[in-house]
């Protein structure tokens, strides 16, 4: 009696250990973390991300010391299927004293627009990762020549901060944007200023130039990148705005 006792035990542990088994295995997909997914809010952002880009560009030194080398290239990149744009970058390193590490000038033009964009990368990444101004015109208006010797107003600025939120401003239509005015304003102050600290007129002359030609001849890069293109490539990564 006691033996068909002891099998009886046996078979019901066994029998509740496998009804236990296709529950628990059911219930292993939904353990995974849960999927975090930031919007940003470029049109209107709140106070505290306002804060954030004043205190960022505030902090960007106006007449900084670079080190020696710099960096040139220009070439050519796919937009989209069918449609290319040139572009030229300049890249200088900031002197080690200094919370910058680098600064990046490019200016990339296609059929239709022109596009400036100065983005600055931190050398402590807690403080600052990359601030990136940008300013945007219509190609046909506006050639690469005359964008680099005036002061285009700035549309766009992106701060990307290390474990944090980045945080953005952009133009956007048919949105009163009267209270992010002051931002753009010191964005705009700091790409004009930096337009005379790079010493972009004379630094970048012959490869406008080359951009300008490009912008009058439309169709001039259609049948794919030049040879020159090609080895700029290979340090140069295609334009890109941080949107």
């Amino acid at each position: 009696m006691r033996f068909v006792r002891v099998l009886l035990l046996t078979f019901l542990f066994f029998s509740s250990a496998l009804a236990e088994s296709p529950q628990e295995s059911a219930k292993k997909p939904d353990q995974g973390p849960p999927v975090k997914v930031n919007i940003l809010n470029v049109c209107t952002p709140g106070t505290e991300e306002q804060q954030e880009m004043k205190s960022a560009l505030a902090r960007l030194p106006k007449a900084p010391a670079f080190v020696t080398d710099y960096e040139i290239a220009r070439g050519v990149s796919t937009v989209e299927e069918g449609k290319t744009a040139k572009y030229v970058r300049l890249r200088r390193e900031f002197r080690s004293d200094l919370p910058l590490q680098t600064i990046q000038y490019s200016l990339s033009s296609d059929a239709e627009n022109t596009i400036e964009t100065l983005v600055f990368r931190g050398r402590d990444v807690k403080d600052l990762l990359a601030l990136s101004i940008e300013d945007k015109l219509s190609t046909s208006v506006s050639k690469p020549s005359t964008v680099i010797q005036t002061d285009t107003p700035a549309s766009r600025l992106r701060v990307e901060r290390a474990g944090k939120t980045t945080v953005a401003l952009a133009r956007c239509e048919g949105v009163d944007q009267s209270t992010y005015e002051p931002i753009f304003a010191q964005a705009s102050a700091v790409l004009a200023g930096y337009h005379r600290v790079l010493k972009l007129k004379s630094m970048l002359a012959g490869d406008i130039a080359w951009l300008n030609s490009a912008a009058t001849a439309g169709t001039a890069t259609r049948a794919g990148p030049s040879a020159e293109s090609k080895k700029s490539d290979a340090f140069a990564a295609p334009p890109s705005a941080p949107h």
